[in-house]
């Protein structure tokens, strides 16, 4: 068949090894109709599709998240691949009522088509919080679909090709109308794209994403993407900083208060009286129903009263299943045994109103009362304080500094912010207070006043545009270039001017862009949602994320900025840089630094994100590879940041740490999600007593020598009677005896051992139930890690195969909530102590929980799975929620993931 794109379309360029490797096999993988690619940010996956859209050489639809992707689909196959001579016009259409060969809709003009609408398409959310980011220019589009037929459109212009751009990312009508028009496209190629796959989706939105865009057929990762050449040695950094003055007295204030409220309530006689009135603590059978509804509840009821001294019935000590030990009384226990007494469980306890109320009234002075939530921790305005801290403002300022020293002029340093604060603009260029809020304005602001050595601003946001006012002359060409007309209104008291423009969003884009590659802004303050995606300048070597986002998707879009190559610096290196404000905490006679808020959100961000250990020449996930030590004392957190700031500053140790570790990897390179488990938390079951185990099979095995000594001595003695063939018996079962013992010990002998049986156990329940794609190629993994922990992970197999394995061993270790089935030790599940939860992709169907449990015995002995969604099963699920809560309160899991070659 002849292909339509033959003279129209031919690559300029020469394809990476991936690349080639991609397309020498799509054939093979388009054999069920479907490629799937999952490809890191600055791979080329676009130009990838359009390439296969060439070698298929049908009609083609291609669906992008924004106008802004759509439009580069487009400018990449005019730049890349049109044949000289050829119109694009001809070829290409960006409207579904004027289809090419070639039309580029964005999702959401799909959705609009299938629901028959009329009205406006925007480019971009707008921002929650507040300001929008947002122009009078903005990229939008009228669109009228009332009268229109979608399906019958695309079948007229004979598309047989689609290919999906980040389909998943998607909202949920969005995603309706996407499978719906899908279901009608009979026999069409698809062609899947994504940088971010879900793979941290349930079982059930994995099949319904994989059943649109088919399997994973190939995966590019960060790493193989620096090897290549194709992305730059990069590293993260985080710059930790204290509250300043008035934030400290803030955090202060919310101490006193807390310490205030502990005061009262445990060292006074009057709280400790009103819990011991709890009727369950009086008829705890009557109770126990009620008691293991609410784990968490229960347990703080039992752990206050065991602190203060308060007596309950053994019945309730056996009913948590604890073996008699009980945490210590801390804020998380309290604050939920307040909860109870004051809002959920009221009538349980025997005290006067007015006495609540006092305790209630006492709280919110406090300020541990929101939204009839207990906080004692004031978790939500601490939170809300660090996400602002000024000190944050301090932190940028080094950053910038040290930037430049090491750079010089080749210094393009991004800050990538929250909000734009307009309001702000009041004070530039005076000498008013400047309130340091995390803004692009306040940013901009606080670095012109510290007057660096070498650093030329600008700010790029949706409604405030800034550049020096040196730049105007060059600026009004480059606007008129696009046919735009533009004033700069000089800011007084400053060297800056504010732009204003009357013409698109993307063209003040476009010439801000060009000044800063040209050097005449060497350090650009933005916006997340006008930046954080589809915006590209290769030139960034130095990104400070000033932004409170956590999630995947948008974290790896912002880091996609700094991490590609730059043809006109082939020796490029990138720093990201992380704020954190971390607050003193008093302990003991010591202050310690609160972790929790800034530093969680970082957790969460480099979980997703591949990069060189400061440990050990190895590349992998986590914020443990930055080597960030414990601190106490803000001395020691400013030792932290110093160690950091030299870090960033040595950007051929940089290069030179990344060789090192991709030669490390040896053959095809590979990323292996581990799941990180405390030792003793895998040391059950024959473990707790393998020492006197093997006590006992050595005396064993003494006495079965010595009855074989004997039993030879008498049967010389006393031949043809019956006392040495009874002493045989007894011998060969003490023998067999032994046998089994001694493997069942050698199996289990160790926690390595143990998680290894179980992870078998459990892969090899996968792959009976199709769950692993490539079981053939798959075998588990254990290693001690950091001496404390036990690391497993599915060696070779897909991503999507070792997402899933890591998944179900979540599940096992984590805290059990509300499974549909259980796997329990022993005859009696009524009786049992060692619970684990059957995972959900397990769980769903009576005949998977069968096919685990299969598997599940023949490596762990006598267990069975139980129904918790009947009566009996309800008890027994009541009874490990509360077990499983108060011993690990937590899921102890730490996931990574760490990049391997194939043969290691």
């Amino acid at each position: 068949m002849k292909n339509r794109y033959d003279g129209i379309l031919q690559f300029k360029g020469t394809w990476r090894d991936y690349q080639e490797r991609v397309l020498s096999n799509s054939e093979k993988y388009l054999a069920d109709g479907k490629l799937h690619i999952v490809a890191a940010p600055g791979s080329g996956k676009t130009t990838l599709g359009i390439e296969l859209i060439r070698r298929l050489g049908e009609p083609c639809l291609i669906l992008s998240p924004s106008i802004t992707i759509r439009q580069q689909w487009l400018a990449r196959i005019t730049e890349g691949f049109l044949a000289e001579g050829q119109e694009p016009d001809s070829l290409m259409s960006h409207d579904l009522k004027q289809m090419r060969a070639i039309t580029a809709i964005t999702y959401q003009a799909l959705y609009s088509a299938m629901k028959h609408d009329k009205g406006e398409l925007k480019d971009q959310e707008e921002e929650e919080g507040e300001e929008t980011e947002s122009m009078a220019s903005e990229e939008t589009e009228e669109v009228d679909f009332r009268e229109f037929d979608i399906l019958a459109a695309v079948k007229e212009a004979g598309v047989k090709t689609i290919c999906l751009d980040e389909a998943h990312h998607l909202r949920s009508e969005w995603w309706k109308a996407l499978e719906a028009f899908m279901k009608e496209m009979k026999g069409m190629t698809v062609i899947a794209l994504t940088a971010t796959p879900p793979y941290d989706s349930t079982p059930a939105q994995w099949k319904r994403y994989t059943d649109l865009c088919g399997p994973i057929d190939e995966e590019i990762f960060t790493p193989e993407l620096v090897r290549e050449g194709s992305l730059c040695p990069h590293e993260d950094y985080i710059c930790f900083n204290w509250p300043a003055k008035e934030e400290l007295e803030e955090i202060r204030t919310y101490q006193e208060q807390t310490a205030a409220v502990y005061r009262e309530l445990l060292t006074g006689s009057e709280f400790t009286r009103m819990i011991a009135t709890h009727k369950g603590l009086q008829y705890p059978e009557e109770y126990s129903e009620t008691f293991l509804e609410k784990p968490k509840y229960f347990s703080a009821l039992l752990i206050f009263c065991n602190a203060q001294g308060i007596p309950f019935p053994h019945y309730l000590r056996e009913l948590i299943g604890t073996d008699g030990k009980l945490p210590e009384l801390k804020d998380e226990w309290l604050e939920a045994l307040l909860q109870g007494f004051l809002y959920d469980d009221t009538e349980s306890y025997q005290v006067a109103e007015e006495d609540r109320e006092r305790i209630l009234k006492n709280l919110k002075e406090a300020g541990c009362i929101y939204r009839k939530k207990v906080s004692l921790t004031h978790k939500d305005a601490l939170q809300k304080l660090l996400v602002k801290s000024q000190g944050k403002m301090e932190s940028i300022g080094r950053i910038v500094e040290t930037e430049r020293q090491a750079m010089g002029e080749r210094l393009r340093l991004l800050i990538l912010c929250d909000y734009i604060k307009k309001e702000k603009l009041s004070v530039v260029g005076t000498r008013e207070d400047l309130t340091a809020e995390i803004g692009a304005v306040p940013i901009f602001e606080f670095l012109r006043r510290k007057e660096l050595d070498g650093i030329r601003l600008g700010v790029l946001s949706g409604s405030v545009v800034i550049v020096p006012a040196d730049t105007e002359e060059l600026l009004m060409k480059l606007l008129a270039k696009k046919d735009c007309e533009g004033t700069l209104t000089r800011i007084r008291g400053t060297s800056y001017g504010k732009l204003q423009v009357k013409g698109k969003q993307t063209h003040v884009v476009a010439v801000v862009t060009e000044l800063f590659e040209e050097g005449r802004i060497n350090a650009l303050v933005g916006t997340k949602s006008l930046l954080g995606e589809g915006w590209d300048a290769p030139c960034i070597n130095s990104l400070i994320l000033a932004t409170y986002v956590g999630s995947f998707m948008l974290s790896n879009q912002m880091r996609g900025r700094t991490i590609r190559t730059d043809k006109k610096h082939p020796d490029k290196t990138g720093n990201i840089w992380h704020l954190a404000c971390v607050f003193p905490q008093k302990k003991g006679k010591e202050k310690h630094p609160d972790l929790s808020g800034d530093y969680e959100m970082l957790v969460r961000r480099f979980e997703s994100f591949l990069g060189v250990s400061w440990e050990e020449p190895v590349i992998e996930s986590g914020i443990g590879r930055l080597g960030i030590p414990e601190f106490d004392t803000k001395e020691e957190m400013e030792g932290i940041n110093q160690t950091m700031l030299s870090r960033a500053a040595d950007r051929e140790g940089l290069r030179q740490r990344w060789q090192q570790s991709l030669k490390e990897i040896r053959g095809e390179m590979e990323v292996r999600q581990r799941e990180d488990i405390p030792k003793e938390t895998a040391n059950t079951g024959y473990l707790f007593v393998h020492a006197l185990g093997f006590m006992i099979l050595s005396i064993l095995s003494a006495v079965s020598s010595e009855a074989v000594r004997l039993f030879l001595e008498l049967s010389f003695r006393y031949p043809g009677t019956a006392l040495p063939r009874a002493l045989m018996v007894v011998t060969l079962l003490a023998c067999l005896g032994i046998g089994r013992y001694g493997y069942l010990l050698f199996k289990f002998s160790t926690p390595e051992k143990r998680m290894r049986q179980i992870g078998q156990a459990v892969a090899d329940a996968l792959a009976e139930l199709g769950e692993i794609e490539e079981p053939q190629h798959c075998r588990v993994e254990v290693e001690s890690a950091q001496g404390a922990l036990i690391s497993v992970a599915l060696k070779g197999g897909t991503m999507r195969d070792k997402t899933t394995f890591a998944a179900c061993m979540a599940e096992i270790w984590g805290v059990i909530d509300n499974p549909r089935y259980l796997l329990v030790k022993g005859r009696n599940p009524e009786r049992a102590r060692e619970f684990y939860a059957v995972p959900e992709t397990f769980g769903k169907q009576k005949d998977r929980v069968y096919v685990y449990e299969k598997h599940i015995r023949k490596a762990m002995g006598r267990f069975q799975a139980v129904y918790t969604r009947t009566p009996q099963g309800r008890r027994v699920l009541l009874r490990a929620r509360t077990k499983s809560f108060v011993n690990k309160n937590q899921t102890v899991l730490q996931g990574r993931k760490v990049v391997k070659g194939k043969y290691d």
